[in-house]
């Protein structure tokens, strides 16, 4: 076989080699943004305008940039859950927080006396479970959905993935958290000493609450 003919076969051989490996890229292609998983951010497309207000007007959400919160609510898990119908339960493990972004919830407890008590009403844009995120333990109250409810559930889990992959958005929620827990401190705090600088103006509210719970203690 002449140069000449070999070198044509290389470079027919080349050509097909190339076309292969194109093919094989078309049948590839890289995935949509929309579609991937927690390690990269999804698409605007997969977020609703109205679920992406909800998240930067809470708290706990606030200083996460745009793609961190598209992020975050791609790790949540999306529920309709019809009015009547619980979330959780006292005393069941704390492994998710929830966001309300339609409807309403209720909040009650049983106190040790048996009694249950209505703590509050929650509607949209409200969190419930903050820190299931960063601890376990038993629920401190039951909520309960008392109109129809579009809720955003953030498994633990799932935070702990975005927290395994090193996301910021996962220690910009730690760091929020622990900002508001601090702050909570303070006003608890502030109330008590505010208590014990003029407690003679607090006297009798805390009397009428101890005659109170001393009843309720009686009647169980």
């Amino acid at each position: 076989m002449s140069d000449n003919e070999e070198k044509k076969n290389q470079d027919a051989s080349m050509e097909e080699g190339a076309a292969d490996l194109t093919e094989t890229v078309k049948l590839r292609p890289p995935a949509p943004e929309g579609e991937r998983g927690l390690g990269g951010a999804t698409s605007s497309a997969e977020v609703s305008p109205d679920a992406e207000t909800v998240f930067r007007s809470i708290e706990l959400f606030e200083a996460l940039a745009p793609e961190e919160v598209r992020e975050v609510v791609g790790a949540c898990d999306q529920l309709n859950v019809a009015a009547g119908e619980e979330l959780f339960q006292q005393g069941d493990e704390a492994d998710a927080l929830y966001i309300v972004e339609s409807g309403e919830l209720q909040v009650r407890a049983r106190t040790p006396a048996g009694e249950d008590v209505v703590l509050a009403v929650l509607g949209a844009g409200s969190v419930v479970g903050e820190m299931s995120l960063i601890a376990g333990g038993p629920r401190s109250a039951s909520v309960e959905v008392i109109g129809d409810a579009s809720i955003f559930k953030l498994g633990r889990d799932s935070f702990d993935e975005l927290r395994a992959q090193k996301r910021p958005a996962a220690y910009k929620i730690i760091l929020r958290l622990a900002r508001i827990l601090g702050e909570r401190r303070r006003q608890t705090d502030a109330r008590v000493e505010e208590v014990f600088e003029d407690p003679a103006q607090y006297l009798d509210s805390f009397e009428t609450q101890v005659h109170e719970m001393l009843g309720r203690l009686k009647k169980a």
